[in-house]
């Protein structure tokens, strides 16, 4: 499958490439000399309802978004972030359209498939989104997050650093870090300025 995608990136095909990212338009033009014409990425936050959320109460919902057969999402981490904090102060919701939980993961609420309309209302219903994927093309589940009023955690990759920025509108943890992005998620509960 490999050799038959790299092929379409050869004279042969005449094909127009439009990337949804930065990132991918630098690197075809990088790896494979060719251009490309780039179409930002977004959403409509006219279909989202938003509100300020609460940290400051029994149980903060957790929100984990990926597909646990796919590595690049890197959901194990974001459930082995999870599956060392305090259990009474937390509830983990995970949210799959392909893969499922795996036997180890301990989450209270998984959604499966769920159809895009009604995905926003999952957003609406968590307060921190934990994503930990290392590379994405752009996206969308930190977006969808703060359209919400939510609060996101990620680990910095192309296809979010393009609109997500340290401290201003996230907090990002460094990949692997699990100390690191539960220092984040303390930091989100106990900074009242933040």
């Amino acid at each position: 499958m490999k050799i038959i995608a790299e092929k379409t990136y050869s004279t042969l095909f005449g094909v127009e490439y439009i990337t949804i990212s930065t990132w991918c338009k630098d690197r075809l033009w990088n790896k494979y000399n060719k251009s490309s014409r780039y179409a930002p990425n977004g959403i409509n936050f006219y279909n989202y309802t938003s509100y300020k959320r609460n940290l400051n109460k029994n149980k903060i919902r957790l929100l984990i978004e990926g597909d646990s057969k796919s590595y690049y999402k890197n959901v194990d981490e974001s459930f082995k972030i999870v599956n060392m904090l305090d259990k009474n102060k937390f509830e983990i919701w995970y949210l799959s359209y392909n893969g499922i939980p795996k036997y180890w993961y301990k989450v209270d609420n998984f959604l499966y498939k769920v159809p895009y309309e009604k995905v926003k209302d999952i957003y609406l219903q968590c307060d921190i989104l934990l994503k930990s994927s290392w590379l994405e093309s752009f996206s969308y589940p930190p977006l969808e997050m703060m359209a919400t009023g939510g609060f996101c955690i990620v680990v910095a990759n192309g296809g979010n650093r393009e609109y997500l920025k340290n401290n201003v509108n996230c907090l990002f943890y460094e990949l692997g870090n699990y100390k690191d992005a539960i220092n984040c998620i303390q930091r989100l509960i106990l900074d009242k300025s933040l």
